[in-house]
């Protein structure tokens, strides 16, 4: 007689264990391929910052200014500066002025004259231009390249859906404007104490960044409140790429102050039309007006932070020890 071979079959405790253990390995490895999904994502996202500032480069290139101010009305809940006020200079947004240099010719040229009149008719042909999208101004851990909802004025002027930006203009250094009275649920007025590269009614050169290109900021991730990625009813978020001159918020969707310090966004941030920050844990991407991009940290120091906000130079800061 043949040898018979006796097979073990796996009892139902050994499968509940070995099912146990795959689940535990499973769970120690999310984490690592989670963040190294995110540290990829970052490195997108600070590469689309580079592209972004080498455009402006482009720009400056050709017109001997950096791209900015191009009509638009004072922002809303901001003290200007003496002197700096509305100008009949025309351009669009800094966006649209930018985006030939980003190899969008046609979308920059044809959507550059839409902010300025009073009243427009949203065609099919406006329609379509306002919804096009250009995934080097999205952040890949905040949002998907998209048309978001807009809102009222826009969107009877433009229709239902409106491209969006990530990454906003540094407007300069600013502090809490302790004698304005906003409404309780309103973000608090701010009052601009220096030039940024963005200044209302005028464009910048670079011989005006006295702090020198590699100390101030050009283009950074803005602030928004998580519970309005997707919503478009943000402050800071309302006006798509083309803008829309004689609103005041509009150019908060694409410009941001140091006025308070950047942080990681979060739910019911009233505070997101102002400020920089972002959806990154580990900080904010911001390119420098030299083409440099750093990740910030959010804990740095305010004054710091203003400091390389404005144009100025000659700031004294006074680091904590």
């Amino acid at each position: 007689m043949g040898r018979h071979e006796s097979r073990h079959a796996m009892t139902l405790v050994e499968l509940i264990v070995v099912i146990a253990i795959i689940g535990i390995l499973i769970g120690m490895l999310l984490p690592a391929v989670q963040a190294a999904r995110e540290a990829a994502r970052l490195m997108q996202c600070q590469n689309r910052v580079k592209q972004i500032a080498l455009a402006c480069h482009n720009y400056e290139s050709t017109f001997k200014e950096l791209p900015g101010y191009g009509g638009e009305r004072a922002g809303f809940l901001i003290r200007q500066l003496d002197g700096r006020s509305r100008s009949k200079l025309g351009g669009g947004t800094w966006i649209s002025q930018s985006l030939p240099f980003l190899e969008q010719e046609a979308l920059g040229s044809s959507i550059q004259g839409l902010a300025r009149p009073i009243k427009i008719t949203p065609t099919e042909r406006i329609q379509k231009l306002v919804r096009a999208t250009v995934a080097t101004f999205h952040c890949p851990t905040r949002r998907d390249p998209k048309a978001y909802p807009l809102l009222p004025p826009y969107v009877e002027r433009y229709g239902n859906f409106g491209a969006r930006t990530d990454y906003a203009m540094n407007g300069g250094a600013a502090v809490i404007d302790e004698e304005a009275s906003p409404n309780e649920n309103e973000a608090p007025a701010i009052k601009i104490t220096d030039d940024g590269v963005w200044v209302l009614g005028r464009r910048t050169r670079l011989n005006a960044l006295l702090d020198g290109l590699s100390n101030t900021y050009l283009v950074g991730e803005k602030a928004m409140d998580l519970a309005k990625l997707q919503t478009g009813d943000g402050f800071g978020d309302r006006s798509p790429l083309a803008g829309y001159h004689d609103v005041p918020i509009s150019s908060h969707s694409y410009v941001r102050y140091a006025a308070r310090s950047p942080a990681v966004d979060s739910y019911e941030n009233c505070l997101e039309c102002h400020d920089f920050g972002s959806t990154h844990a580990a900080g904010w991407n911001v390119a420098f007006a030299d083409g440099h991009v750093a990740l910030m940290d959010y804990s740095m120091d305010l004054e710091l932070h203003r400091a390389q906000a404005s144009i100025r130079g000659n700031e004294v800061v006074r680091r904590k020890r």
